[in-house]
């Protein structure tokens, strides 16, 4: 099964579901969509960009990625950018992948990239001109502008050192604990997760929509 994942910068899917990608990837392709190029509106250099694109390559062989797509758009000014244009990069993305779930950044998050990666999703997941049969998504690092409610667990506990090897990738995002993009912060939230679902370590989701048949 084709499942298609989307992030608005690299290393969005490592800290949202890195475990997760893990274990689906045993069974099923898993496509990245990175929509940024994650690093122009921080740095100026265009190496920084290929740099991150890189360590979201090497990430992904970890974790067991299939396919690659990025979109480059800039960095932190997703909002500058037409809505339709999003929607109809991501409606040609699902038209070829043709996947059965899609997992997207939160409504919840206070970056703004995050926010509009969830409307457009909405929107080109729609039932009327895709496959699309369940839409989640995911929790990262960020400061929220509401309550994360999450509605379904996935157990990592085999998957969590996969995980923190793949965000090891993006040397230039770890930071010193108590930043939430700290290996030890990204720990703790599994085990909380953990202990919400009665596992050792966990990622959350919420489920968005699905369509039973």
């Amino acid at each position: 099964m084709n499942i298609l994942v989307l992030a608005a910068h690299p290393d969005d899917e490592s800290i949202g579901m890195g475990g997760t990608i893990k274990k689906l990837s045993k069974k099923n392709n898993i496509h990245l969509c990175v929509l940024t190029d994650g690093a122009s509106a921080q740095y100026k250099d265009k190496k920084m960009i290929l740099e991150r694109r890189n360590a979201c390559k090497k990430s992904g062989k970890i974790l067991g990625i299939s396919n690659y797509t990025f979109l480059d758009f800039p960095d932190m000014k997703l909002d500058s950018v037409p809505h339709l244009e999003i929607n109809r990069e991501l409606e040609k993305i699902i038209k070829k992948i043709n996947p059965k779930i899609v997992y997207t950044t939160s409504r919840c998050d206070i970056n703004k990239d995050h926010q509009k990666v969830f409307e457009s999703t909405l929107v080109a997941t729609r039932p009327q001109s895709s496959n699309v049969k369940k839409v989640f998504s995911y929790e990262t690092d960020g400061i929220t502008i509401r309550r994360f409610s999450p509605n379904v667990f996935e157990d990592i506990s085999k998957e969590f050192e996969y995980k923190i090897k793949s965000f090891r990738m993006y040397k230039s995002e770890i930071r010193a604990f108590p930043h939430p993009r700290s290996l030890k912060a990204i720990e703790n939230l599994a085990i909380r997760r953990g202990v919400e679902s009665g596992t050792t370590k966990a990622e959350a989701f919420e489920l968005i929509r699905s369509i039973n048949q």
